[in-house]
């Protein structure tokens, strides 16, 4: 099954492995409260990463292993942390995409800077929570959605279309975290969840181009990812509170998708790694 279907079962593995993993949190108090009980902070914290080690990270390991063997599963592993890229997408990943996702929020009527003494303690203060935030969802997620999925859905799709695909799965994938209490992202009304939306889908498509673009580099899609994340916490800090809309980050994306790669994602017809070519194609993923 998991090799005449990769694609499909690497979809179901992930949902399952992360709405599994994250059911004690979604269901309890703190979610729908089917669960009589109400988790502890470093509960609902151990929780989350089982979701997300079990979800997209595991799936991608699993159908790589099945359908590429062990030669396959190390050529994946080293592409996780595989320096490679010109300058521009190292720029578009820790510059680009972080000014698109938060300057917004500057740019909001009303908006005041909370820190009166932007110093050294906001500046180390940003710098940790960017690496620390890389194991709360890029380093776990995007070998599974950039690493596996986008090279396949390419194969058969218009790139722009596998692109946006990708985003409205990755965007329902997250479902049962809108059910918690506890997951930081702002909900307070029904525009948010469309909000939300266009923000996953427009990262998506600059992903994807990010992707494309440094010739696979899954190490690169992780930061452009963490980007967004930590964007959306430094103008929380700036401001005093976390954001309450998820907006200004939807629309700065959805203008850098639109605007800068104007639908072309620098696809090449062969964008999986040529030693990989004939494995992919021998366990029917071309």
């Amino acid at each position: 099954m998991l090799r005449r279907h990769p694609l499909v079962s690497f979809f179901v593995l992930a949902f399952l492995g992360s709405w599994i993993g994250w059911s004690p949190w979604w269901l309890s108090r703190s979610g729908i409260g089917l669960l009589p009980f109400e988790l502890p902070f470093a509960a609902v914290a151990g929780i989350n990463q089982l979701g997300l080690f079990a979800g997209p990270f595991a799936a991608a390991f699993i159908i790589v292993r099945a359908t590429e063997g062990r030669e396959g599963l190390r050529r994946f592993q080293r592409r996780i942390f595989q320096l490679r890229g010109r300058p521009f997408w190292w720029m578009l990943a820790l510059v680009f995409i972080p000014i698109a996702a938060g300057l917004g929020y500057l740019l909001v009527p009303g908006f005041a800077f909370a820190v009166e003494d932007a110093g050294m303690t906001t500046v180390i203060l940003l710098a940790s929570t960017y690496f620390v935030y890389i194991l709360g969802g890029p380093l776990q997620e995007e070998p599974g959605w950039r690493g596996f999925a986008l090279p396949r859905l390419q194969q058969r799709l218009h790139p722009l279309i596998a692109a946006l695909v990708l985003g409205v799965i990755h965007c329902l994938w997250h479902a049962p975290l809108f059910l918690t209490s506890e997951w930081d992202t702002a909900r307070q009304d029904p525009s948010q969840f469309l909000a939300y939306l266009v923000l996953v889908v427009s990262l998506s498509v600059v992903l994807s181009w990010l992707a494309n673009g440094s010739r696979g580099s899954i190490l690169l899609v992780i930061l452009g990812h963490n980007s967004v994340n930590w964007a959306l916490f430094a103008a929380g800090t700036f401001e005093g509170a976390p954001v309450s809309s998820n907006w200004p980050a939807a629309l700065g994306l959805a203008c850098l998708a639109i605007a800068v790669t104007k639908g072309r994602l620098r696809y090449s017809r062969d964008p999986l790694p040529a030693e990989r070519r004939s494995a992919v194609n021998a366990s029917g993923n071309a």
